[in-house]
Order: C-alpha cells, then sequence, then structure tokens
C-alpha cells in the first residue's frame, strides 16, 4: 500500500486542524470568498489580519452557523 499519513496531516485533512496564516485573510469576507464558511468549519480557529474593530488584528471562531470574533488582548508574561 501507500505510505502512512502522518497523524498531524491526518488531522488537517479530516478538517479538524487549519492552519492558514501563509494565506493571508484579512477580514471574514475573504474567508467566505475563499470558500471557507462556517458552516464547513466548525469549531475552527482562524487569525485575521484586520478583521477586528477598527481593522485590528483579531481571531475568528467557527460556531457551526456563523464567524465570531475573538479580540486579541495583551502580551502573556
Amino acid at each position: 500500500m501507500g505510505k502512512d499519513i502522518p497523524w498531524s496531516f491526518a488531522k488537517i485533512r479530516s478538517g479538524e486542524q487549519l492552519n492558514l496564516k501563509g494565506a493571508g485573510f484579512t477580514n471574514v469576507a475573504s474567508l467566505t470568498a475563499a470558500g471557507i464558511t462556517p458552516a464547513k468549519n466548525p469549531g475552527a480557529f482562524i487569525y485575521l489580519s484586520a478583521g477586528g474593530t477598527g481593522g485590528v488584528p483579531c481571531v475568528a471562531l467557527s460556531d457551526g452557523s456563523n464567524w465570531k470574533q475573538v479580540a486579541i488582548g495583551t502580551n502573556a508574561i
């Protein structure tokens, strides 16, 4: 048979884990335009470079129906 797929890649293939940092999404509209919808990716966290209030970076969380904005707080010490 073929090669075994490493566990980490299997998680990406199954949709359990998305790494889209290099894709450069700015806001939820750019996610939707790329076909990355909350319904297809429930539970996903995605970094948005200007998706927050006032155009600041934030994280979007899919609840299965909508993207929820999560503000990025202060630096950890």
